[in-house]
């Protein structure tokens, strides 16, 4: 009878583990940023991408890219973000870029800047939903980019996301 109980409250627990969504991470801690990441994720190099600092991603479909770019002396973090959602509105219009929200957030006890976008106007394009995080530490902008194609996939991944996100920290 005892094991009985003992093998109720067992599955009981891995059914609200399972359920919960809990799931091991890994930790990254390399070229001045550390953040934690789903432990099905690789880290690789991005050799083709001005300012990349690090790649991981799920698989060809989900990843998320960190980027570092000086900021110059006469802009401020707001300033570069305005900037930045301004000029993709013109330059991804072609590729139908929706915007989806905008916000403020705090990462590694910083302001933030959270920008929220879908690309892709048909079968002939990519597809893509994007999120992107932009804060200032150090002089320098860091942008966290996350990217879900098609975006129909991006709710499932967006915790996923949060997990880098709420982790990342600039050392």
């Amino acid at each position: 009878m005892k094991n009985i109980y003992t093998t109720i409250i067992t599955l009981s627990i891995l059914a609200v583990i399972m359920i919960s969504g809990c799931t091991t991470s890994k930790h990254y801690d390399d070229h001045g940023v550390s953040f934690n990441y789903p432990a099905n994720w690789q880290v690789g190099d991005i050799y083709d991408l001005p300012g990349a600092v690090v790649g991981v991603s799920e698989n060809s479909q989900v990843d998320v890219k960190i980027l570092k770019k000086k900021i110059p002396a006469d802009l401020n973090l707001e300033i570069s973000y305005n900037q930045s959602v301004s000029n993709q509105t013109t330059s991804f219009n072609k590729y139908c870029y929706q915007q989806l929200s905008s916000k403020k957030i705090t990462v590694d006890g910083q302001v933030a800047y959270e920008n929220i976008y879908q690309l892709g106007c048909n079968s002939t394009q990519t597809r893509q939903q994007i999120r992107e995080v932009w804060l200032e530490k150090n002089g320098h902008i860091y942008i966290i980019s996350c990217k879900a194609i098609p975006p129909e996939i991006y709710s499932n991944k967006s915790k996923d996301f949060d997990i880098i996100i709420n982790s990342f920290h600039v050392n």
